[in-house]
């Protein structure tokens, strides 16, 4: 999965709460043996094409919680989103050295919550916004 594809390329972000290292996994699947059930705190990522260009698309539970835990993990997931965005586009350096038209590329996140504000999609700039 070095460089290709790019159609259907999976990421799966998770952390080590002890550590504090990050780990990704890049496949054509999400790595849902990574994933911890209970707390929910990865960050899932694809390429989707819209109108003849690619959105890179991630996704992030905030979950069935009250008002207050879900603005909790709300912001929780907000003031990471940077540096996981980061170790993403770093853990896939070769595909855009390999495609660097990709570096343009709008990224979307998808927060999931039963709570209809925390429920949303946000723009998070270009991919080259978070090359390190």
């Amino acid at each position: 999965m070095r460089f290709s594809p790019i159609k259907d390329r999976k990421y799966t972000l998770t952390h080590s709460d002890d550590t504090g290292m990050m780990f990704l996994t890049v496949a054509n699947e999400y790595d849902y043996g990574a994933i911890n059930y209970d707390l929910r705190d990865e960050v899932l990522g694809t390429w989707k094409t819209y109108d003849d260009s690619y959105i890179l698309f991630f996704y992030a539970c905030i979950g069935d919680l009250n008002y207050s835990d879900a603005l909790y993990r709300y912001n929780i997931f907000k003031s990471h989103m940077n540096s996981a965005l980061q170790a993403i586009i770093y853990g896939d350096r070769q595909l855009l050295k390999a495609n660097p038209e990709l570096l343009m590329t709008p990224i979307y996140i998808k927060f999931d919550s039963s709570i209809p504000i925390f429920n949303n999609y946000e723009f998070y700039g270009n991919v080259k916004d978070y090359v390190i």
